[in-house]
C-alpha cells in the first residue's frame, strides 16, 4: 500500500467516524471511498477534498461535543 493511500484510508476513517451529513459533498465523498478502497491512488484534486472533508468532520465533533456539554436547562425552550 502506497503511503498515499495509508493516508487516505486514515482520514476516510476519520470522516466516516464523525457521521456529518454531506449534502452536496455526498458525491465527491462517495466518489472519494471508491477509490480508496479499491486501493487506487486519489487525484492530487480529490486528496484535497478529502482534507476539506475532514476539516468539516472534525468541527462537526467539535460543535456535537459543546452541544452536549450545553446543561438541558440552559438550552431554549422552542
Amino acid at each position: 500500500m502506497a503511503p498515499g493511500l495509508a493516508e487516505a484510508r486514515t482520514l476516510l476513517a476519520i470522516v466516516e467516524k464523525s457521521q456529518v451529513p454531506f449534502g452536496e459533498s455526498a458525491p465527491i465523498f462517495a466518489k472519494i471511498k471508491a477509490q480508496i478502497d479499491s486501493g487506487k491512488s486519489l487525484s492530487v484534486e480529490d486528496h484535497e477534498h478529502l482534507l476539506r472533508l475532514v476539516k468539516i468532520a472534525k468541527d462537526w465533533n467539535k460543535a456535537e461535543e459543546s452541544s452536549a456539554m450545553t446543561e438541558p436547562d440552559e438550552t431554549l425552550s422552542g
